[in-house]
């Protein structure tokens, strides 16, 4: 086999335990259930992966021809008999796998290996318009997720050796594909169950763009896919979206083109399509945490919720959509004993009917609690509601009562320069605390020009003084507009996830010399944050070093940006204040299933 692919990690680079035995149960495959501390149902008997039982055969090289006559390059490979090297009788179901990184033809398939062994079929598919596929490559897609449909339906119904019955497999962008193919097949489709893991949520908000700031990703990615044969890296549909994030054009904003990607979005379809998936990301991702917001959107369209509202306690949920978050970078993992075992019970629940007891749950997010180093199974996103207010005050203080203060120090925004910082530290924690959540940073401030950029670093401090970054965040000022009815509110109506619409039509210039609002959004994290401890903000007038994404504002926004002085501000009627999310530890208990390794 040939060596694995990089992932959009590599790209970006580019560009600059096994499970606890589940318990067969009267549950079955999709009841639903109400939150409860169950993670998986009791019963007799349990799930534990099989033995790799046969050999892997070389890989067979199928084009596929798609209803616009564009051919897909495949690669299949087929369970086979151990003594003689023969493929081995019977049907066995699908694996299938659409890959854009694929070098002569598609994606290595040594991956797939594992569930060869254990009596699976294994397609390996490379993308429209990379490695030896036809047709102009695009950034995901509907035609690429009705490629995956037909791709599907020939795996189903044409391959040899098939039992008609296929899962998506595969990580990053072989992870994401699995989001529009699931919304493509339509109802009473052979896709029986995907595992879109390393994947995000809202493409604009959590990878192409930061605060409304454009990110080099796509252009990343670009440079780490082979282009195919009829492919024009020139003027396919990918070239254009980097060069309009580049100069400030219409996909530099969340315009429809955006929306249309938004895998929240599409859940009402997938969930329609009766199509279950386990998704997962690392608190250290590319972007963190993010199929968190998936996980929400499938729980919200399976009963009819608004989609992106936060999944509350006590409200129902459902085992057929299930997400993991660890203590992970992006792909980390993926293909260790652990997470195979587990996308092998997936995959044998949905597509071989296995009794595993997986799909039962009444906690069908799985989150690693830092610090605490333990798995959490919980239903509700975020757990708790509880919220305390932090205020900057003059000094650097981080003050749990507002002290009015005529301001808290300046900060200046000049190119090619770092960033200077403001550091605003609380007093010891008195008792321990869990960070259960995204957060949000309203910072009151004038500015000398008509735009403004703040990030902020929320940290941990210890006693001994290290300092663990817990989250972060950027808001480009022009792009401050709040959306109220989608943005999330804990107790006291206290604000923790800010949304802001990004579009053309929302920005509003920075005047200068007036004291405005910018509401930050900080990246959700799930940290137990010992008693002794502080909280910790820093804002900076661009990305520090250790920031989660690199930004590359457009021209215009440089321009308006270049020398502007900030003043932070925190009187009486403008507190720049944290607003956390802070839980009691004691709500949380570790669950019985190792959802992955701690590191």
């Amino acid at each position: 086999m040939r060596a694995r692919i990089p992932i959009m990690l590599a790209a970006l680079v580019a560009a600059g335990l096994t499970p606890v035995a589940a318990s067969a149960a009267s549950a079955q495959p999709g009841d639903t259930v109400r939150p409860s501390s169950a993670a998986r149902p009791s019963g007799s008997g349990s799930w534990q992966p099989e033995p790799a039982s046969y050999g892997v055969s070389t890989p067979v090289d199928i084009p596929v021809r798609m209803d616009d006559g564009v051919v897909i390059s495949t690669e299949v490979v087929y369970p086979t008999d151990p003594a003689t090297g023969a493929r081995a009788a019977g049907a066995f179901p699908v694996l299938l796998t659409q890959n854009p990184y694929g070098t002569a033809r598609s994606d290595p398939t040594a991956a797939g290996d594992y569930f060869v062994q254990r009596g699976y079929i294994y397609v390996a598919s490379a993308v429209r318009g990379t490695g030896a596929s036809g047709g102009q490559v695009s950034w995901f897609g509907q035609r690429q997720g009705e490629d995956g449909a037909e791709l599907v339906n020939w795996a189903a119904r044409s391959l040899a050796g098939s039992d008609g019955r296929v899962g998506l497999d595969g990580c990053s962008y072989l992870g994401v594909d699995q989001w529009f193919t699931a919304a493509a097949v339509g109802r009473d489709s052979a896709l029986k169950a995907i595992t879109p893991f390393c994947t995000d949520s809202n493409f604009y908000d959590d990878l192409t763009a930061d605060g409304g700031i454009p990110t080099p990703f796509v252009a990343g990615i670009a440079q780490g896919e082979p282009r195919g044969p009829q492919d024009n890296p020139a003027t396919d549909p990918q070239s254009v979206t980097i060069a309009q994030e580049a100069d400030g054009g219409a996909r530099s904003y969340d315009n429809s083109y955006w929306q249309s990607l938004d895998i929240q979005r599409l859940m009402p379809q997938i969930v329609a399509n009766g199509i279950p998936a386990l998704s997962e990301a690392g608190w250290n991702d590319l972007f963190p945490g993010g199929d968190l917001g998936d996980y929400v959107a499938a729980q919200n369209a399976y009963f009819h919720r608004p989609l992106t509202a936060p999944v509350t306690a006590g409200e129902p949920v459902t085992g057929r959509y299930q997400a993991i978050v660890g203590p992970w970078t992006h792909g980390e993992n993926v293909d260790g004993a652990v997470l195979e075992n587990i996308r092998l019970e997936w995959f044998d629940t949905w597509l071989k009917g296995e009794r595993t007891g997986m799909a039962g749950t009444s906690a069908p997010l799985h989150v690693f609690e830092n610090t605490a180093n333990q798995w959490v199974d919980t239903a509700a996103w975020p757990p708790s509601a509880a919220a305390s207010a932090y205020y900057l005050g003059a000094g650097g203080s981080l003050s749990a009562g507002h002290l009015a203060s005529d301001g808290t120090g300046q900060l200046s925004w000049a190119p090619a320069t770092a960033a200077n910082s403001l550091t605003y530290t609380s007093a010891p924690l008195t008792r321990d605390a869990v960070l259960d959540g995204p957060s949000d940073l309203t910072v009151y401030a004038s500015s000398t020009t008509t735009e403004v950029e703040l990030t902020a670093t929320l940290n941990v401090l210890s006693p001994s003084g290290a300092v663990v970054k817990q989250a972060d965040g950027v808001l480009l000022g022009s792009q401050r507009k709040l959306d109220q009815a989608q943005s999330w509110y804990g107790q006291g109506s206290v604000l923790l996830q800010p949304a802001h619409p990004f579009t053309a039509g929302s920005q509003q210039p920075v005047v200068p010399g007036r004291t405005t609002r910018y509401d930050i959004s900080l990246l959700a994290n799930f940290t137990l944050i010992p008693a002794g401890d502080r909280i910790q903000v820093v804002l900076t007038s661009q990305p520090p070093a250790n920031f989660h994404a690199p930004l590359t504002p457009t021209p215009q926004e440089l321009a308006n940006l270049a020398n502007g002085t900030y003043t932070i501000d925190s009187g009486a009627a403008t507190a720049s204040v944290l607003d956390l999310p802070l839980a009691s530890p004691g709500q949380f208990t570790a669950s019985p299933v190792n959802w992955g390794p701690s590191s």
